[in-house]
């Protein structure tokens, strides 16, 4: 059986976790206060549409919440999710402040759920032009010890 999951923000990098989500699991539902947002995230993937976390998580049973909402909510939407019972996969920065990161943990802790944090950055402008001169084999033979 494929893993499901719900994604919390529906925004740009919303559309990349799902792109991701359904190669091997299923996106069984998306939320975001914004409805437009939401239902055209929905829509495209065929998932139940929620306007409140609160609502998604009294509702749903992911295997997996992932967490797109702006950097400040982070902390705030994954403690949720995880006093809920669901393991959380949340977008980078885990958080802003440090005293947060440690109420995410122990909430992942006490739940007994795993939190995961994106920390990629293969799609960053400067990564990608390093990985085209990379390719190009214009670094060949240049060594940053000279």
């Amino acid at each position: 059986m494929k893993p499901t999951f719900a994604i919390i923000g529906c925004g740009r990098i919303a559309a990349r976790h799902a792109e991701q989500i359904v190669k091997p699991g299923i996106l069984s539902a998306v939320c975001d206060i914004v409805k437009e947002k939401a239902e055209a995230l929905g829509a495209l993937y065929n998932a139940r549409v929620y306007y409140s976390i609160d609502d998604l998580l009294e509702n749903e049973k992911p295997d997996v919440v992932s967490i797109c909402t702006p950097n400040g909510l982070h902390a705030e939407h994954s403690i949720k999710a995880l006093n809920a019972g669901f393991n959380v996969l949340c977008e980078k920065p885990l958080c802003i402040r440090v005293a947060d990161g440690k109420k995410m943990i122990e909430a992942a802790l006490k739940a007994d759920r795993q939190l995961f944090v994106v920390k990629q950055n293969r799609y960053n402008p400067p990564i990608v032009f390093l990985k085209q001169l990379i390719d190009s084999g214009s670094l060949a033979g240049y060594s940053v010890f000279r």
